[in-house]
């Protein structure tokens, strides 16, 4: 089992060295709903009159689609929070004189690896990838103990982006300015792996136990003979 997991460490380094390079600045600018996100909706008469049938939370589905009252199916896929907005007011003047209407976006991504609490997570769009990491409980070595993983290794932290996959350090020590202004894109999947152990670690924590148990079991027989 430990020489399985050392190779699959060692492959996952390998990749992380063969990957392409992806300019970080590039990727951090505008965002584009996908399916699967979520958007909440408000929408008011001019009397400020709240629409209730309409407003609330929808998931985009497959197709980049959501439903609404009055106005049917709206392809959302693409829009940013702007121009969903923009979209949404000119179907609803159809049935209210200058409607007001509030909207939302979320974005998903996906958080794995050794952090807090792993999982899918809605983030704002001005959300950066350090504001991820903190959302799903963040990354560091007290969670070893809570989930019996390895410490988590911050110097290689995996984005994967539309198929791109970029490895990238959140240690405080040599966190680049890049990486901290790097906003989350719909569908991210961020990467937080456990940090490697050498032989020789492994050999001192196999020996500490032994020396303990051996030093326990010697103390035990000095007591039974007094």
């Amino acid at each position: 089992m430990l020489t399985r997991a050392r190779t699959i460490l060692f492959l996952s380094a390998y990749l992380g060295l063969c990957a392409p390079p992806v300019s970080l600045t590039a990727q951090s600018e505008g965002y584009a709903m996908r399916p699967g996100d979520k958007v909440t909706i408000g929408v008011f008469t001019a009397g400020g009159e709240q629409v209730g049938v309409v407003t609330g939370e929808r998931i985009l589905d497959r197709l980049g689609d959501i439903f609404l009252p009055y106005v049917g199916t709206i392809h959302a896929a693409g829009h940013d929070q702007s121009s969903l907005r923009e979209l949404l007011v000119a179907r609803f003047e159809t049935f209210y004189s200058q409607p007001v209407v509030n909207v939302k976006v979320e974005l998903k991504v996906n958080i794995t690896g050794s952090v807090g609490r792993p999982g899918q997570y809605f983030l704002d769009p001005t959300a950066t990838v350090i504001d991820a990491i903190s959302a799903a409980g963040g990354a560091g070595a007290e969670y070893a103990v809570v989930s019996q993983i390895l410490p988590s290794d911050q110097e290689r932290v995996r984005l994967v982006r539309d198929g791109v996959s970029t490895v990238f350090s959140v240690r405080p020590d040599d966190v680049t300015s890049e990486t901290l202004n790097l906003r989350v894109r719909s569908g991210d999947w961020i990467h937080v792996p456990t940090r490697s152990r050498s032989r020789v670690r492994d050999e001192i924590t196999f020996w500490g136990s032994v020396l303990s148990v051996t030093t326990s079991f010697i103390s035990l027989i000095i007591l039974v003979n007094r």
